[in-house]
């Protein structure tokens, strides 16, 4: 069996070592062909592939070592295509990346893209003989040496083009991948404006405005707002995770997936192959993550989370936890395997991340955590509504991981610990005491705006989801207007307790005081009888609690049943 290339994404390297595994991709380069558009922008997550696409298009149209780069595709599924093989080896191609542009500040950041640019002017062909005035060459050799200033950096890309075109008689095709790297480094690290400045004019000067250009592919994981980077680029068309077009080239397919798993022989945990990596819908095709299936295989069928060990979720975090009381709402959903429906919004403005949950959950949709299972135009609704979901159980730990996070963050996970413990045991005075703990530890930081305390409550739900799952099979249902959260634990151990919780927040239109609000609490558990789903399901022991909440204060009430009634 051939050998797993983990963390290779030179095609060449891969195809000229014969024991490495490569699972076919080159129907991009027939689409790309057939693709009229001259700039082809494409949206995917991290390890999805991207590295390694641009890479065969790199062979396959490259004149440098052309008759050697044929023999690479030989066998392949555009050797097929007599058409698309006039194509092979035709242009000059300009190679640009900008993985590694993660500086703390914009200075640094323009010695980085000097650095990515002096390559590639580096890579270049002599300027001996060429066609380009003497002011041009001289800026091309201060391109190599990192001498330019940042408004003379923007052209670099259009005279790298010039200089291509005059040497070797054709247009080139530039490739840029990973290109927003720079812009989320200059987004989190505080200076978006002077980064979105230079980027808008060097990709205006090397795209909108470039008559040496044949065609461009640019990759990476979110799409910029038109306005903020390609304003008036006409020729540009964009390709995310929601369209149809190029969907079977980033990450496996069901069938690539299926003949990996016969070829390797992991046919007895395919069902779980599919719970843990599959799940993900580009356009209309339904995709694996290729990077954690690789690295399943390499592992022998080991299943660990792979994608989330990558880089990338530390921003997730990040953003997850600046998030306001609606987008935690939508997190329980989506953490009880329900779907969420928001706004589509093709375009990522940095800026607004945060601002609503909708801006939110698209990000987290095209950069990966979550999979639209539908889209849909409702009648009188001005944009396309998207129905979320988590895509699969790797993606799931990595939202388990950020609540941990959280409550780590304030020193409240022991605590969380502690009353998974007294639940389990039905110690109702020490759940009381952990409760009144953990409202005045955790209150102030899901509540940063006010006195509302629903921001608590759905904190605390998140915290009982992730946290005791491995003890309660658990159910949490919410209605709006009163901040109602019921939450039934059935216990997975018949000697551990069921739980039955009722939160309700303090309405002064409705009883006097906080001790009748935990009354009203504790008598709709009565009067609805949730324990009788509870008995149903096999618990025999079951703790009944009302919680009322005020402010910061908390009142509790609660009523122990041993035995079967």
């Amino acid at each position: 069996m051939k050998k797993i290339p983990i963390g290779y994404s030179d095609f060449k390297r891969i195809l000229s070592t014969p024991d490495f595994l490569y699972v076919d991709k080159t129907g991009l380069i027939e689409e790309f062909l057939a693709d009229p558009v001259q700039i082809l922008l494409i949206t995917r997550p991290r390890r999805f592939g991207k590295t390694l696409n641009l890479s065969t298009l790199r062979y396959f149209f490259d004149q440098e070592g052309a008759l050697e780069n044929r023999r690479l595709f030989d066998g392949l599924k555009v050797s097929q295509n007599e058409q698309a093989m006039e194509e092979q080896g035709t242009r000059p191609v300009i190679y640009l990346t900008f993985k590694d542009c993660k500086e703390r500040s914009f200075r640094e950041q323009v010695i980085k893209i000097k650095q990515v640019l002096s390559q590639t002017a580096l890579d270049a062909p002599g300027l001996i003989g060429s066609a380009l005035s003497p002011v041009e060459q001289d800026m091309i050799s201060k391109t190599q040496n990192m001498l330019l200033e940042p408004a003379e950096l923007s052209v670099a890309l259009q005279l790298l083009s010039k200089h291509y075109k005059s040497v070797y008689q054709a247009q080139p095709l530039i490739l840029i991948d990973e290109y927003d790297v720079p812009l989320q480094s200059a987004w989190t690290e505080g200076y978006w404006d002077e980064a979105i400045s230079f980027f808008k004019n060097f990709f205006s000067a090397g795209f909108k405005d470039n008559p040496h250009l044949w065609r461009a592919v640019i990759t990476g994981c979110l799409r910029v707002a038109r306005e903020s980077m390609f304003t008036g680029m006409n020729n540009l068309k964009v390709c995310g995770v929601s369209a149809a077009d190029y969907s079977q080239h980033f990450g496996f397919t069901v069938p690539e997936v299926k003949q990996l798993i016969q070829n390797y022989n992991l046919q007895s945990i395919e069902a779980q192959i599919e719970s843990w990596y599959n799940g993900y819908i580009f356009g209309e095709t339904e995709i694996y993550n290729p990077w954690s299936i690789l690295n399943l295989i390499e592992q022998k069928g080991v299943f660990r989370p792979y994608w989330m060990n990558t880089s990338g979720n530390d921003l997730v975090k990040e953003i997850l936890g600046r998030s306001g009381v609606d987008a935690k709402k939508d997190l329980e959903d989506l953490m009880t395997g329900l779907s969420i429906t928001v706004p589509l919004q093709e375009q990522v403005v940095f800026q607004e991340i945060e601002n609503t949950p909708a801006n939110l959950w698209n990000f987290l949709y095209f950069t990966g955590y979550l999979k639209a299972v539908k889209i849909e135009l409702p009648p009188n609704v001005a944009k396309a509504q998207v129905h979320l979901k988590i895509p699969n159980s790797e993606v799931a730990q990595i939202f388990d991981d950020s609540v941990q996070y959280w409550f780590a963050q304030k020193k409240s996970l022991s605590l969380l610990q502690n009353l998974r413990n007294c639940l389990r045991d039905g110690d109702e005075e020490e759940f009381s005491l952990i409760m009144q703990k953990l409202t005045s530890d955790s209150l102030s930081y899901f509540d940063t705006s006010g006195s509302e305390p629903e921001k608590f409550y759905h904190g605390l739900v998140l915290g009982l989801i992730v946290s005791f799952s491995d003890t309660w099979h658990i159910r949490s249902n919410r209605e709006s207007g009163m901040g109602r959260c019921d939450i039934l634990m059935t216990p997975k151990n018949p000697d551990h307790f069921g739980i039955v919780m009722e939160l309700k927040t303090h309405h002064p239109t409705l009883e006097a005081d906080l001790k009748a609000t935990t009354l009203r609490a504790m008598a709709q558990i009565e009067k609805k009888q949730y324990e009788q789903e509870l008995r149903s399901q096999g618990a025999t022991k079951i703790m009944k609690i009302g919680i009322g909440f005020l402010g910061k204060r908390v009142e509790i009430l609660s009523n122990i049943m041993n035995g079967i009634c």
